[in-house]
């Protein structure tokens, strides 16, 4: 910790020193070119050494924190002109963005792949948004989470249930927003592009009195990018439907020890192909979503600090979806309807202790949460039985409701040891128990070893397991002729294995080399169904084994320049068929540089490779193909006028490429984007 002071406060000279320089430029437009380069150099030697938080709840060097993690910061989202977190997200070892039939992306880690990401815990500032309770993932509201607000994003990759508990089963993301300093006045965007795209956001951020604030506004609208799809489910031709708009407010507010952070959004977007694969341009989804949560930490000695929480989650969708378009059912002139609203909420609680005791760094943690789901409601011109039309649209809630009213309690308590045993060896070990009221309890343990066997060259040892808690989707969907929630389905569970090495080859060039083996048991899936009315029923029905690898290698050039390497191979196995698991490459691969012309201009290219996709064993279509895209973006800030305006292309070379539809739903599969463009002016006032 005491090294990390002394490079904060390097650091801070060193920002007072590049300060004084640019208000040289502008009263007196002359700058010793050798000095400059000189203090460049020396800040990007005190970054060499990046802390991370999200892998052990607590602040450790990335190189120690037993895990292997990834970050993003915000200028490295500015240079790519990444539009929202998923084009930042795509870039890093191991994951892969997709895209499922309502427009969601689906994101796959190291082989696993599902369609709504509930195996990927997505935090912001450390505070869950996994609320969607019927489906699980964290995407629904936040998955084109904007990068205005975004300080950095730490992505670890692996099980990280011994401190987070559930979803948090392949992956963790903790998007960390921007506070006061990091803003230090009001900050102005507009934005523009392809699909009639226009993006306005306002950043505020300083210090009134004791008070630190940073507050930020949001405003997104896009027709959507009408890609070609030749066959949908009823055989149909035609155009996707992506509009989407967006709202969002974001605060924090920091007053000595506490601290009190919240986002609201709200969300309204198109089909993009629609709910049962069926295009259409009547659907709208609808989704309203925020939290707060206030915080308070306090250091009782010099070595024993403690942190608390409470908070307060709200997640509301109203989904109206045209199923059918008119003609397409002759039993339904005017198109089958269906609307499915519903509320669920959080509220729960956190403290956590951290105490340092010789060589160990102890903590400690206990939290309760209760989830409760209500307002379950279903409109409809149809027998969801049956399927036999009723006329108009009517209110069938209380004769073929879809879920209904739920609750859960959910208590947990954590430990964790961080033991330098030598100089150059640290173990940690750890496990957190969870308690459900409605399904029972899971202990989850986490061990790795980091062993600097030459200096700046470290091996890592990991061994971890993780939990899927089951969806209220899961456990109590209802009259659904094709498959229908069981009350018994027990957790999903994973056991990782990894094995790394990394190393600095210089102050600039590192790289990092990790195997990786998945083992996951009890997969929640369709199943045939014995007793009830609907064809299948939810179970704990699939076995994955997934073993790959992660290769990494970054080299920081002079001025601000980089480039960036990584490579994945990963072979997914069905372990009750013994075949490859359907809908996922074996080969990704990702080349980018960024060239620093001058303090002024700034360059990137991105180019990211796909392998080809395989599909289902009764499935007869032809394989997906591998795909070749790539994204370019031109930025240009002037220090005087506090201008800065960024281009992007996206797709440069119009690929046309298609994620995997699941296998009987459509002949075609799922279209992504052609080539498109966004223009952004930033003015700081």
């Amino acid at each position: 910790m005491g090294k990390a002071i002394q490079g904060d406060i390097r650091c801070s000279l060193l920002a007072l020193l590049l300060t004084n320089a640019g208000v040289a430029v502008a009263v007196e437009n002359e700058v010793d070119d050798q000095v400059l380069s000189a203090l460049e150099e020396e800040v990007l030697w005190l970054q060499e050494e990046t802390y991370v938080t999200t892998a052990t709840k607590t602040l450790e060097d990335i190189k120690k924190s037993g895990a292997t993690v990834s970050v993003l910061t915000s200028e490295d989202l500015k240079n790519m002109g990444a539009r929202n977190l998923m084009d930042g997200l795509k870039r890093i070892p191991g994951f892969g963005i997709n895209k499922i039939n309502i427009g969601l992306p689906s994101v796959e880690v190291r082989g696993v792949k599902t369609e709504y990401s509930e195996k990927v815990l997505f935090l912001i500032n450390g505070h869950p948004t996994n609320n969607n309770l019927v489906n699980g993932g964290g995407t629904w509201s936040f998955h084109n989470f904007i990068v205005d607000d975004i300080k950095r994003v730490e992505i670890v990759r692996g099980p990280g249930s011994a401190l987070y508990g559930a979803n948090a089963f392949v992956a963790v993301i903790n998007i960390i927003t921007k506070r006061s300093p990091d803003v230090n006045g009001t900050i102005l965007s507009a934005a523009g592009g392809s699909g009639d795209t226009k993006k306005f956001n306002v950043l505020t951020g300083n210090r009134v009195g004791d008070v630190d604030f940073a507050i930020n506004l949001n405003a997104y609208d896009t027709d959507g990018f009408g890609e070609h799809v030749e066959s949908d489910s009823v055989g149909a031709s035609g155009n996707t439907n992506d509009w989407n708009e967006r709202y969002e407010l974001g605060i924090n507010l920091d007053y000595a020890g506490l601290s009190l952070h919240g986002k609201y959004l709200k969300r309204n977007s198109g089909p993009y192909v629609g709910a049962v694969n069926a295009l259409n341009d009547n659907s709208e989804q609808q989704y309203e979503e925020y939290f707060v949560e206030l915080g308070y930490v306090s250091s009782l000695s010099s070595n024993t600090s403690l942190s608390s929480k409470v908070y307060y989650d709200h997640f509301a969708s109203d989904n109206n979806w045209e199923i059918y378009p008119a003609g397409a059912i002759p039993a339904f002139p005017n198109g089958m309807w269906g609307r499915s609203p519903i509320t669920q909420e959080r509220i729960g609680g956190e403290v956590q202790a951290e105490h340092i005791l010789g060589q160990h760094k102890l903590l400690a943690g206990v939290m309760a949460e209760h989830q409760s789901q209500f307002d379950v409601q279903f409109f409809a011109n149809f027998n969801p039985v049956t399927g036999a039309p009723l006329g108009a649209i009517e209110d069938i809630s209380n004769r073929w409701n879809w879920n209904g009213s739920h609750n859960r309690n959910i208590s947990a308590i954590y430990l964790q040891d961080i033991w330098d045993m030598q100089e150059n060896v640290r173990l940690i070990i750890g496990g957190r128990y969870d308690n459900y009221s409605d399904f029972g309890s899971s202990f989850n343990p986490r061990t790795s070893l980091t062993w600097e066997f030459v200096e700046n060259y470290n091996i890592v040892a990991v061994y971890g397991s993780a939990f899927r808690a089951p969806t209220f989707g899961e456990l109590y969907n209802t009259n659904n002729p094709l498959i229908e929630g069981n009350p018994e389905v027990q957790p999903e569970e994973i056991d990782t294995f990894e094995l790394g090495v990394n190393g600095d080859v210089t102050k600039r060039l590192n790289f990092r080399v990790t195997g990786f083996r998945n083992n996951i048991e009890n997969l929640i899936a369709a199943a045939p169904s014995a007793s009830s009315s609907a064809v299948n029923v939810s179970g704990n029905v699939g076995k994955l084994k997934v073993n790959g690898i992660e290769m990494e290698l970054k080299s920081r050039l002079r001025e601000g320049s980089s480039v960036a390497l990584n490579y994945t191979y990963q072979y997914p196995v069905n372990e009750l068929t013994n075949e490859r698991a359907p809908d996922v490459p074996l080969h990704k691969a990702n080349a980018s540089f960024n060239y620093r012309h001058s303090k002024f201009f700034n360059s990137y290219v991105g180019v990211l490779y796909r392998g080809s996709t395989s599909r289902a064993a009764s499935d007869p279509r032809s394989d997906v193909p591998d795909s070749v895209t790539t994204d370019i973006a031109l930025n240009w800030q002037n220090y005087i006028t506090n201008l800065e305006v960024t281009a992007s292309v996206y797709n440069l070379f119009d690929v046309q490429y298609e994620d995997a539809s699941p296998s009987g739903v459509m002949i075609s599969d799922f279209p992504r984007d052609g080539v498109s463009f966004m223009l952004e002016a930033r003015y700081k006032l």
